[in-house]
């Protein structure tokens, strides 16, 4: 998710800084969080939009973009955004990467800023937001855990802002602060540097998300017509995801899983299978199921696909209260999507149900 962070440049706070106070603020509210997954792209600039919004038809596209876009988005902006951004001019901290918890965290943090004036999701499909934000921020950072990297132009070593790092590394506790190539994308090299590049980017995003949503809900379908302790179980596997950044997590999340397969085996095959090809009985009697109900390259997919699923939970579960090599958000929406999946082809095997 891509998100925007509006504040009103006019203000006296921004004085001659150019917004540097604010980005530090921002950044110094993000620090606070639980950091270990991090992975943020940084854009600012300012809106600048009054010569513009002089004119009543454009001023009533820009407010139509806002507020009825093509495609619904999230958004929390100031009661007087629109009157700031018709009569001031707007600075803007966006982030490429953002989950939806982190955003609402930040979100509630920026409130006391007198500065602050709202936030909300770009879509780059949307035109008013390509011009607005995709077309004006300029990429100026990566966010990695507590690693700050400034961004540099492509054989531009000498252009490192060394003063601008120090100041950085003056005011924030940041684990180091280095220098980043910035590649072809967003430079005037980008062949893709394009509203319609960036709205086929956009709509690649939600038609993705759309069929995730599908997906989703034939599980939840299937589900409840197998039997409501299923459904309770999938809930309480989903509930476990929610505390993934925060240690011992993705050992609890994987945990979960771990009995979400319990409750699988125990409606499928409730009196135990033969297939043998697990030492755990319950995933014998998954395999068993499988083995019972198909063939061919479907029965090997699926059989595969419960191998894998059983090897991540295991090493995720062995990680607890150990130091991770991998990233757990990213690592655990991956075993989840996974289980979702294999759990509605599983279920698909009935034909009773499917």
């Amino acid at each position: 998710m891509k998100v925007a962070f509006h504040f009103d440049a006019d203000h006296e706070r921004f004085d001659r800084y150019d917004g540097l106070p604010v980005i530090k603020e921002v950044f110094r509210q993000l620090l606070r969080q639980d950091t270990a997954n991090l992975h943020l792209k940084v854009f600012t600039g300012d809106i600048v939009a009054l010569d513009y919004l002089k004119d009543k038809k454009n001023r009533e596209e820009i407010w139509r973009g806002f507020f009825t876009p093509p495609r619904p988005v999230w958004q929390s902006l100031r009661p007087d955004f629109m009157n700031i951004l018709y009569n001031k001019k707007v600075f803007v901290v966006a982030f490429e990467g953002m989950g939806s918890r982190l955003r609402d965290v930040l979100h509630e943090a920026l409130l006391n800023d007198e500065t602050y004036i709202g936030a909300q999701q770009i879509h780059e499909a949307n035109p008013v937001h390509w011009v607005l934000y995709g077309a004006s921020l300029i990429p100026l950072y990566r966010i990695t855990g507590r690693d700050l990297r400034l961004f540099y132009s492509i054989g531009s070593d000498d252009e490192w802002d060394q003063a601008l790092a120090v100041n950085f590394r003056d005011d924030l506790p940041f684990s180091s602060i280095t220098f980043e190539e910035m590649s072809v994308p967003h430079t005037i090299l980008d062949g893709y540097s394009s509203y319609e590049h960036a709205s086929r980017v956009a709509d690649l995003s939600t038609m993705l998300y759309d069929h995730l949503n599908l997906v989703a809900d034939q599980v939840m379908l299937r589900l409840t017509d197998l039997a409501p302790d299923l459904y309770d179980r999938m809930h309480g596997t989903l509930l476990e995801f929610e505390d993934l950044d925060n240690p011992g997590g993705i050992a609890r999340a994987a945990a979960a899983c771990r009995k979400m397969l319990e409750s699988l085996a125990g409606r499928l095959s409730p009196s135990g299978g033969s297939g043998g090809m697990f030492s755990d009985d319950c995933l014998d009697r998954i395999a068993s199921y499988i083995s019972e109900r198909s063939g061919g390259a479907q029965k090997e997919n699926l059989l595969s696909h419960l191998k894998d699923i059983a090897s991540r939970i295991e090493k995720f579960v062995s990680a607890d209260g150990k130091r991770e090599d991998f990233d757990s958000v990213f690592e655990g929406g991956r075993l989840l999507l996974g289980l979702v999946i294999f759990t509605c082809d599983v279920l698909m095997l009935d034909p009773q149900k499917s």
